[in-house]
């Protein structure tokens, strides 16, 4: 069975815009939209605080908690680490903490703050 080269040009084709768009959606899907004028950034340029322009899904993951999403207010502050690492915001929805063999309710309207040791241990607290 023998492809013609216009049939074989074709699904590159087809295959490689797939690839790109693929490749350009994603980014897209993981950035802060920052109101403008709020911005603060590092030294490094990395973003340090911003005010939410919209509602958004953190989701952070580490091997002492495993992953957890933080959904964060819009028209709030959102804050990172020198690495780029999220490091607290205000809640839009309540959230369930696990601490040991307890859970903690984090209710919506309270701040939530991520911290990790230089270790590897992430620590997760909430207050109002």
């Amino acid at each position: 069975m023998k492809f013609s080269s216009k049939v074989l040009a074709i699904l590159t084709s087809t295959f490689g815009l797939f690839s790109i768009n693929f490749a350009v959606s994603l980014p897209a899907q993981a950035s802060v939209t920052c109101e403008g004028g709020t911005i603060s950034n590092y030294q490094n340029g990395s973003l340090a605080t911003c005010i939410l322009g919209q509602e958004t899904n953190v989701q952070v993951s580490s091997p002492s908690s495993g992953l957890s999403d933080f959904y964060c207010q819009a028209q709030q502050y959102i804050s990172f680490d020198e690495k780029a690492q999220f490091q607290s915001c205000q809640l839009s929805q309540e959230i369930q903490l696990r601490k040991g063999n307890s859970i903690e309710t984090c209710p919506a309207g309270y701040k939530v703050d991520v911290s990790t040791t230089p270790n590897g241990i992430q620590s997760i607290s909430c207050r109002p």
